[in-house]
Formats: C-alpha cells, sequence, structure tokens
C-alpha cells in the first residue's frame, strides 16, 4: 500500500467518525427528554370499591336461580381454600414436631456419644 491510499483511508475515517458524532449529537438533542413508560397508579381502595359494587351489580342483575348457583359455587370455593390453608397450616405444625425430634434424637444419641 502507498502512502497516498493510506491517507486516503485516514481521510474516510476521520470524515466517518466526524459523521458519527454529528448523528450521535443530533440524536442526543432530540432525545433530551427521556421517554418514560405510561404507568397509571389508582387509588386502591376506589378501584376495590368500583370491582366490588360491579360485581354487586352484576349478582342482583342475575335471574334467582343463577344468584343461588353463584351462592352455592362461592361456599364451595370458599370451603375448599379454606380446606387448603388448614392443610399447608398442619403441614407446617407437623414438619416442626418432626424437626424438633429429629434435633432431640440428634443431641441426645450423637451429642452423648461424641462426649465419651
Amino acid at each position: 500500500m502507498d502512502s497516498s491510499d493510506k491517507q486516503n483511508w485516514q481521510r474516510r475515517l476521520e470524515e466517518l467518525e466526524v459523521e458519527i458524532d454529528r448523528e450521535a449529537a443530533s440524536n442526543s438533542q432530540e432525545q433530551e427528554e427521556p421517554v418514560k413508560p405510561h404507568v397509571e397508579i389508582a387509588n386502591n381502595n376506589s378501584s376495590v370499591l368500583d370491582w366490588l359494587n360491579a360485581a354487586r351489580d352484576w349478582f342482583n342483575g342475575l335471574a334467582p336461580i343463577g344468584q343461588v348457583a353463584v351462592g352455592i359455587v362461592g361456599i364451595m370455593v370458599g370451603f375448599s381454600l379454606l380446606g387448603a390453608l388448614i392443610k399447608v397450616v398442619s403441614s407446617v405444625i407437623s414438619i416442626a414436631i418432626v424437626g424438633g425430634l429429629v434435633y432431640i434424637a440428634y443431641k441426645y444419641l450423637f451429642a452423648e456419644s461424641s462426649k465419651t
């Protein structure tokens, strides 16, 4: 490669750098204000009350047999959730009892044998 080719390449590289710097500067001027996502934060109390009012209006709009059916299904779902909660609590209590027994057994069986 002769020196004129090197100079041409060097000049072209400098031109590209200047062009990139200009584009970056114009982009930063265009985007002075950062883009923010649109988030609506509703008052939780009013949104829950609105939802409950809408559910009550829907329920009141049902036929009497529909209201009975929804009531029965609601009671069944409530009891099944209560049963699941009771099972989880009893499992946690059982695990705690078994863990305590294992700890006590370890402490008396293995700790005593290491002292002698």
